[in-house]
């Protein structure tokens, strides 16, 4: 391929590297912020309730100036009392527009970190679009929506 003066070729970076890891915080955090619109410090704990499904649990545990922590997650009732599946800690990066999934050293035993990281994040980008198609979202103290959603759809498996 012979290029061309004025035309840009722009690759994607490979799959599993460090480019597109960030990358994918980037996107990480444009879902969780359509997902959670206003994180101004009023309700720590939030949750989100569709018609089918389970309910969506937001926490925050962690505010700073820069950066919010959070542990967002769905729980199940069982017999023998609730169980949080996945419960993933999320930090965002309000400077740098990234959010990327907090690991403890039990989760990355035995595991590279670029691979650990690139999996657990992986995962997070495709459970907030899963959320967000489902219907899920936190709205703001006054209980209305900040961002406008289309109605929940169903996602064929």
């Amino acid at each position: 391929m012979i290029k061309q003066p004025g035309q840009l070729v722009a690759k994607r970076p490979p799959q599993g590297s460090f480019a597109a890891l960030m990358e994918l915080y980037e996107s990480n955090y444009i879902f969780l912020r359509r997902l959670v619109p206003q994180l101004d410090g009023r309700r720590d704990a939030q949750v989100s309730s569709v018609d089918r499904g389970p309910d969506l649990h937001l926490e925050v545990i962690e505010r700073c100036p820069y950066t919010t922590t959070l542990m967002l997650t769905h729980r199940f009732a069982r017999r023998d009392g609730d169980e949080s599946l996945p419960d993933l800690q999320v930090r965002i990066y309000h400077d740098a527009r990234v959010a990327e999934v907090l690991a403890t050293e039990t989760e990355t035993a035995g595991q590279a970190p670029l691979a650990w990281r690139w999996g657990a994040n992986r995962f997070l980008y495709r459970w907030l679009r899963y959320c967000l198609g489902e219907g899920h979202g936190f709205p703001s103290a006054s209980g209305e929506a900040v961002v406008l959603r289309p109605s929940a759809r169903r996602w064929a498996v």
